[in-house]
């Protein structure tokens, strides 16, 4: 096995199992700070509220930004 092949395929190993777990770690961290921001002693501070709706953002662009590079390695682009 060549240099070139082994090296994409040690890539290969790190973008499926190291951003899966990116993934799974971000997203539970995530709907943690949901819980804890959606509480009704937050939801009157002004920068909670900011906080609670970026983390939204976040989960939302985490999943739609890494899910598809994933899904990509193991299906062929039509």
């Amino acid at each position: 096995m060549s240099l070139t092949t082994s090296l994409s395929v040690v890539q290969q190993f790190s973008i499926r199992y190291g951003m899966s777990t990116y993934v799974a770690l971000g997203n539970l961290g995530n709907l943690l700070i949901i819980a804890i921001f959606a509480q009704r002693s937050h939801r009157h501070n002004p920068c909670s509220f900011y906080l609670l709706w970026m983390t939204i953002c976040n989960l939302i662009c985490l999943d739609v930004g890494i899910i598809p590079i994933i899904f990509s390695l193991d299906h062929a682009d039509i």
